[in-house]
C-alpha cells in the first residue's frame, strides 16, 4: 500500500515585510498610542499529495507565490492601518483627508496613506487572519489545500492563522 504524504511549502523571505502604523485597543478604556512596526511575514502552503509532482518533481514555481505575497504586503507598506469595524472608530472622509475620532483622540491623515481594514483591532492575530484568507482565496485556484500565515510585529512575537476549505466556509 502506497503511503500518502503531505507537502508544505515554506516561504519566509527577507522582503516579506511591511512597515505600518497602528494602535492596539485593549478594552473599553485603554489603547496603545499610535506607533509603528516593521512586520515580517511567513507563509506556509499545503499542496495536494502527489499533485503532478511525480511528473514535474515540484508543485509550482516558488516565484508565482513570492510575487503574489510581496504584492499583497506592499499594499500595507508605509500605511496607517485602522480597524474599520471597531465600535469606537468614527471615520469621515473630507476631501483628500480622513478624519478619525477614536474615543478622546482625533487624527487627520492623508486618505491615500490609510487602510481601513474589515477587522475590530489591528492585532497581529487579525492581520494574520486577513492575509491568510486573502492568500488562500488566491492560491486555492492553483490547487492549494491550506495556507498558514504568520505575522511578527517584532522578532519572535507574532501570531499565525490557518485557512483551508474547511475553515473558510
Amino acid at each position: 500500500m502506497k503511503r500518502k504524504s503531505q507537502t508544505t511549502l515554506h516561504l519566509f523571505k527577507q522582503n516579506f515585510k511591511f512597515s505600518s502604523a497602528h494602535f492596539l485597543i485593549f478594552d473599553e478604556k485603554r489603547a496603545e498610542k499610535l506607533h509603528g512596526h516593521n512586520y515580517q511575514v511567513r507563509v506556509d502552503i499545503v499542496v495536494p499529495p502527489e499533485y503532478e509532482m511525480e511528473k514535474k518533481g515540484y508543485f509550482i514555481d516558488f516565484n508565482v507565490f513570492k510575487k503574489a505575497i510581496k504584492a499583497r504586503l506592499d499594499v500595507w507598506d508605509e500605511m496607517v492601518l485602522l480597524p474599520a469595524k471597531h465600535k469606537d472608530m468614527k471615520i469621515k472622509k473630507k476631501g483628500p483627508s480622513l478624519e478619525v475620532n477614536f474615543r478622546d483622540r482625533f487624527y487627520v491623515f492623508p486618505a491615500n496613506e490609510v487602510h481601513l481594514l474589515p477587522i475590530t483591532n489591528t492585532s497581529v492575530e487579525q492581520l494574520a487572519g486577513l492575509l491568510a484568507q486573502d492568500f488562500f482565496t488566491q492560491f486555492k485556484k492553483m490547487g492549494v489545500l491550506e495556507v498558514q500565515v504568520r505575522v511578527e510585529e517584532t522578532r519572535g512575537q507574532g501570531a499565525s492563522c490557518v485557512c483551508s476549505s474547511s475553515t473558510t466556509r
